[in-house]
Order: C-alpha cells, then sequence, then structure tokens
C-alpha cells in the first residue's frame, strides 16, 4: 500500500505571512513519531512517502502533490500547537484527492477524534499509540480485516455516525525496543540541529497543568536495547547542523538506576553523545546519575515549575522547594550547573501576584547562587491537562478554540487561565526585565534568565508602559532577593 505521512509545522501569521514559529521556526529535531511511523510501516510492507512540512519550512504541499496523488492512504499528524496547519492540510489533500481515505493521528486527534471527524474532511483517527494499529489499519483497507478489528480506531460511516473502536493494550518497553528506530535517512542535510530518540514512554506523575500522553503510565525499554537503538541512529547525526540527541522522554530519569546504567553502557562501548534530555529535580539529588550523565549533558531541562511549597502541592509536582534548591546546587558541584534550564510556569489559575512573585525571586536565587539557568513561562491553556479539562467540563473553554492561528495569542484564552490584572502581568515582567539585566550568559551565548511578555496583553493593553526598571526601585519591584543582589 502507499502511504503518504505529512507532519505539518506550528504556525501563525507574522508580518501578513503563515510562517513558522517556536520549535518548528528552530528546527530542533524532526518530527520522531512520524519519522517512526515511516519505518514501521516499511517494515510490514507499505511503501512510505513522508511529507515533512518542519523541514521544508512551510504548509505548501504542492511539491509533494504527485505524492499525494499516487496514495492510497494520507495520514497526517496532529498536536494542539500544529492542529490549524493540519487542518489546511486536510483541506488541501481533499481538494485534490476527493476520494483518498485521510487518516489523523497524534495527541490532539487522539483527544478529540469525535470533533475532528465531524468538522473536517478526514473519515479516521487512530487514537494513541500507531505502532500496531496503523499497519492494521492498512491491512483493513486492504480487506484483509475489519475495520471494526482495528485497535485505536475511530472512524466516520456514510451515515456521520462515528464508531470508536477499543484502545489495545499500551505497549511494553520490550515491544517498544523491538520496532525499528526512525528512519532518518529520509532528513534533509543541513536543516535540523539534532535528532530525538525514545529512551521510555509516558510519566509516572500527573501534573494539573501538563498535556502530555500517557501520564502515569512509564514504560521503559532496557539499557542495553536503549543504547542499541541510540548506536543505529548515530551515523544520522551527520546529516544534521548540530549534531545533538534529544532523548524525547517526559523524564529521561524516572527509575534514575536505570539511566545511570545507560550512561554507563555509553562509557562501555566508547560511546560519546551529545544528549538533551529531560529530567525531575528528586531525581538529580541521586549523586550517582548526576556523576554519570555530566559528561554526557548538552542541555538539560528541569520542570521546577513554582517557587513556593504550596504550589508544587497544588501542581502535583512531588517535591518541594529544598529540594530544588538542593538539586541546583549538586548541578553546581558537578560543574553542569549553566546548561541547566529550570523552567516555571507563573500565572497558573489560582496565582495572585504575590505567589507570581515568590516563584520569580525564587527562580532568580536559585540563579544567583547556583547558576543554573532559569525559564519563566506564563501560564497557557494547552488541551489535556487536568486545569484544561476542569474548564472544559464547566464550559469555559472548547476544542475549537484551537482551530484557528494564533490561538496562543487569543485574549480569551490567556485571562481563561491568568488571573492577574495586565497591569500586574507588566509589573512581574518588569521585574523578571530587571533581574535578567543583572544575569549573564553562558558558554553557548545563552541568556541566562528568561521570559517573554505574552502576546495577548501586548496586543490588547499597549498603552500600559513597563514601570522604571532601574535598579535603584528594585527593592520595591522585585523584592528583597533581587534587591540584596543589586
Amino acid at each position: 500500500m502507499n502511504v503518504c505521512l505529512i507532519a505539518p509545522p506550528l504556525q501563525d501569521h507574522v508580518n501578513g505571512r503563515l510562517v513558522p514559529i517556536s520549535m518548528d521556526a528552530a528546527r530542533t529535531c524532526p518530527p520522531y513519531g512520524a519519522y517512526l511511523l515511516a519505518a514501521v510501516l516499511q517494515t510490514t510492507g507499505n511503501d512510505v512517502v513522508l511529507v515533512d512540512l518542519i523541514a521544508q519550512g512551510s504548509s505548501d504541499l504542492l511539491p509533494n502533490i504527485g505524492s499525494i496523488v499516487a496514495a492510497d492512504v494520507v495520514g497526517i499528524g496532529t498536536s494542539s500547537l500544529s492542529w490549524p496547519t493540519a487542518r489546511d492540510c486536510i483541506n488541501t489533500v481533499r481538494s485534490y484527492r476527493p476520494d483518498v481515505p485521510i487518516v489523523l493521528g497524534g495527541i490532539h486527534a487522539s483527544m478529540f477524534d469525535r470533533y475532528l471527524l465531524s468538522t473536517t474532511e478526514a473519515n479516521f483517527v487512530i487514537r494513541g499509540e500507531a505502532e500496531r494499529a496503523f499497519p492494521a489499519f492498512c491491512r483493513a483497507l486492504l480487506g484483509g480485516i475489519r475495520l471494526e478489528d482495528v485497535p485505536n480506531l475511530s472512524f466516520k460511516l456514510p451515515s456521520g455516525k462515528i464508531v470508536r473502536n477499543a484502545i489495545g493494550a499500551l505497549l511494553s518497553g520490550d515491544e517498544l525496543a523491538s520496532y525499528p528506530v526512525p528512519d532518518y535517512s529520509r532528513i534533509p542535510r543541513n536543516v535540523y540541529m539534532g535528532l530525538g530518540v525514545e529512551s521510555s514512554r509516558g510519566c509516572t506523575f500527573d501534573c494539573a497543568f501538563c498535556s502530555t500522553s500517557y501520564r502515569r503510565t512509564w514504560r521503559g525499554l532496557s539499557p542495553d536495547r536503549f543504547v542499541d537503538r541510540l548506536e543505529q541512529m548515530l551515523p544520522c547525526l551527520a546529516l544534521t547542523v548540530g549534531g545533538v540527541t534529544h532523548i524525547i522522554d517526559d523524564e529521561f530519569s524516572t527509575e534514575t538506576d536505570r539511566a545511570t546504567a545507560i550512561c554507563r553502557k555509553l562509557v562501555e562501548r566508547d560511546m560519546s553523545p551529545r544528549l538533551v534530555f529531560s529530567s525531575r529535580a528528586n531525581d538529580l539529588l541521586d549523586s550517582d546519575f548526576v556523576d554519570a550523565i555530566a559528561p554526557f549533558a548538552h542541555q538539560f531541562l528541569v520542570g521546577a515549575e513554582c517557587g513556593y511549597d504550596e504550589g508544587l502541592k497544588q501542581v502535583g509536582k512531588g517535591t518541594t522547594c529544598r529540594k530544588l534548591r538542593s538539586a541546583a546546587e549538586k548541578l553546581r558541584d558537578y560543574g553542569i550547573a549553566e546548561i541547566a534550564d529550570f523552567s516555571f510556569i507563573i500565572g497558573l489559575p489560582w496565582e495572585t501576584k504575590v505567589e507570581v512573585m515568590q516563584t520569580v525571586q525564587f527562580g532568580y536565587d536559585l540563579y544567583a547562587t547556583y547558576g543554573v539557568r532559569i525559564l519563566f513561562q506564563w501560564y497557557c491553556q494547552i488541551p489535556g491537562s487536568r486545569l484544561w479539562a476542569e474548564q472544559r467540563e464547566r464550559e469555559v473553554l472548547h476544542e475549537a478554540h484551537y482551530d484557528n492561528y494564533g490561538f496562543f495569542r487569543d485574549h480569551y484564552l490567556f485571562r481563561s487561565g491568568v488571573q492577574l490584572k495586565p497591569s500586574e502581568v507588566y509589573e512581574v515582567q518588569s521585574a523578571i526585565a530587571a533581574i535578567t539585566t543583572l544575569s549573564a550568559k553562558n558558554r553557548y551565548g545563552m541568556t541566562m534568565i528568561e521570559c517573554s511578555v505574552p502576546e495577548p496583553i501586548l496586543n490588547h493593553y499597549p498603552e500600559i508602559k513597563y514601570p522604571e526598571t532601574s535598579l535603584k526601585n528594585l527593592r520595591e519591584v522585585a523584592g528583597p532577593v533581587i534587591a540584596q543582589q543589586s
């Protein structure tokens, strides 16, 4: 069967043009799921064309019309952030091929299969993991099995009725390891900064703000089998610009003994990948793990989230400010603090300016004391989290909010989550701007404290100016932690 897979980029209108933005403008690494699925489908006897629009840098399908015309089925990936682009892709494919089956996959389609099948020209949705389901779906299209026997499949009957098959069992770590590695031989040369690889799937936790799939369902590959997969894909790093390896796990350091064993296997095999990964602060208190990962760490993210214990409790993070501080101290002691990004969410739905400033002060103190990099991100209403689901239940939010470009600039969406007044948002930004002037850059030239004014506030309240940010008034704006540094 001829399968055409399309990976849409995250886009928005900038200066009147529709262009890739954020991570897809930087093109840090290829879309892992699309390249993995291409390899899986090939091993099950299908011919696959992968249309990587992220690499292409646009949503223009015209250069790929030949592949679409020749396809027996077209698969389109959907994240919530790239869903507007995916909708455009559906419309374009349908304009050239009114008859071709279109199947959607990815987290957005998995959450909203009924809505997407009811409001677009797509025929099918594969919910959740596709490694087993997509090959079975191809067999069904060829008449080998019934559509009703394909796990995870939702489909629209000619009558308009939507049928939802049962979700199959989640893949185990051994099953994940048994699939081929992503087919990165397909990527264009010198476009992506690095490549992605998966050592585990899911997360043992269920943080209130988190929209990632498979929370409370962590499954890890054994150290040997993961390093085998990493070794298989390393030659393709020559096709990238930066040569870095992104371990795309939600939390690489879950089960620190396993993560430590992976690092030791790398040493045994004389491998020296430059790794980008995510880790929990609690895991970084394990000296064996930090010692083992330090030689391979290129950059890593620590989800700190809040700078006060009550907030961490409400988020469900399972840590404390004391542990966050201890983790930063250990990273400093091992000489890898400046490549650690401690990420904080500010403006969570229950927060006032007082709580937000506690987080800002705590984050700055971590930087000033231990030298870790600090990222402040305003809370964003992304589908899939418990916080979003609560708002959806109250009909404050709806999946339709994510159909059009620029929803992250939407004033209603922003204010439905962040409760601070616009003037208070600017006060917080003023404090962050002030402490940013006191910070340095790391050896890669990256600013050590980062935060952007949320676009919904900039666009709707441009007349509100930043308060003065001279060191003279830091004591009033940002509190004693900042003032003592000045």
